[in-house]
């Protein structure tokens, strides 16, 4: 019995002829995004199958697949993201029997989580949610999408514009992919000869334990949240769904670094207290009480005021509340601290 003998392709309506219509013009808007996330023509093909006629990869042929590039084809996220359903009740048995393949190479039941939580869910918005390309690099690699890209504005007119979005999916892809327990930082994946990571199993296959995410949330990343608050423009579609304005993954960055200390160097320790800063200062009456920056400024907010933090970091913490801090320039990228001297710091650029 292979591990996806269980898996419901009937949820594709390969002949309804309007329903491929409307699928195949929906990849037009898809690929951009796949393009963005580093997927080459190679793992784009894999998932436009997979997207259209609900065909999975062939596991074991991409067994040669390499493993140290961040290129992976159908990750976990698209997986879910792609799937002509959105009831959870369909796609969380999927998440699971997508997690226990022992064919899968690790990377590709994992990266997804890397992809959501600090790609799409974190840095793009904090950006703008938007990226540029060169027009002739999108002919060459998307030519079919590409032309519904819209054009880039002087002095970038050689370029096109990918926005970065899931159509407000995030919060929804996070909670089916992270585990119940927010506290979970590793999970126990089925591995194969063909696709063990750090030991080589015992039997055809084992279990090995690896990290959710190889690149663990922390403090720093306050630092980007500020960003998104400090963007002068209204929020573009792909920068509105910032992840952790919701409250299940803030409450996985808090028990990723509840007990991290502030760093020792300087320019850190200043970006850290401009973000802080950012924080407790922001103009909720001004943005509006439905925006996602308010909704995430009162929820961060109250987990900095009332939950338990490191010495170093609630001293920081302090420092602000009491308004100590002294930030120059503070929602411009050349924000600088004053005051305290313990927090200044010589960057090169913010």
């Amino acid at each position: 019995m292979g591990y996806f003998d269980g898996f419901d392709a009937s949820h594709w309506k390969t002949t309804d002829k309007a329903w491929m219509a409307e699928r195949t013009l929906q990849w037009l808007e898809i690929e951009p995004l796949l393009y963005l996330l580093d997927k080459n023509k190679k793992a784009r093909a894999i998932i436009k199958r997979y997207f259209l006629k609900g065909t999975l990869p062939e596991w074991e042929k991409l067994h040669d697949w390499n493993r140290s590039s961040t290129t992976r084809h159908l990750d976990l996220m698209l997986f879910l993201y792609l799937h002509p359903s959105k009831d959870d009740a369909v796609l969380r048995p999927l998440r699971d029997m997508f997690m226990d393949n022992p064919h899968a190479l690790p990377a590709d039941r994992l990266m997804g989580f890397t992809e959501l939580c600090l790609r799409i869910g974190l840095v793009l918005p904090a950006t703008g949610g938007t990226h540029m390309f060169q027009q002739s690099e999108l002919e060459r690699e998307i030519p079919q999408s590409m032309v519904h890209l819209a054009q880039a504005r002087e002095p970038y007119a050689d370029c096109k514009v990918i926005v970065a979005h899931t159509d407000d999916s995030n919060e929804r892809l996070f909670n089916l992919m992270w585990p119940e327990d927010v506290t979970q930082r590793h999970v126990r994946l089925p591995v194969t000869r063909n696709t063990y990571s750090f030991k080589a199993p015992r039997y055809p296959v084992d279990f090995e334990e690896f990290p959710l995410l190889p690149l663990p949330l922390d403090l720093d990343q306050l630092w980007t949240m500020s960003k998104w608050l400090a963007s002068p423009k209204a929020l573009a579609p792909g920068a509105r769904d910032m992840l952790f304005q919701y409250e299940r993954p803030l409450e996985v960055w808090y028990h990723f670094c509840a007990r991290e200390e502030v760093s020792s160097k300087a320019a850190w320790r200043e970006l850290l207290l401009i973000a802080v800063y950012r924080i407790f200062h922001f103009d909720q009456q001004a943005e509006g009480e439905d925006s996602p920056r308010t909704r995430f400024v009162a929820r961060i907010k109250a987990m900095l005021e009332q939950r338990e933090f490191s010495p170093s970091f609630q001293a920081l913490l302090a420092v602000v509340r009491n308004g100590e801090a002294v930030v120059e320039d503070p929602w411009s990228n050349d924000a600088k601290v004053v005051s305290p001297e313990l927090y200044t710091g010589i960057r090169y650029s913010s």
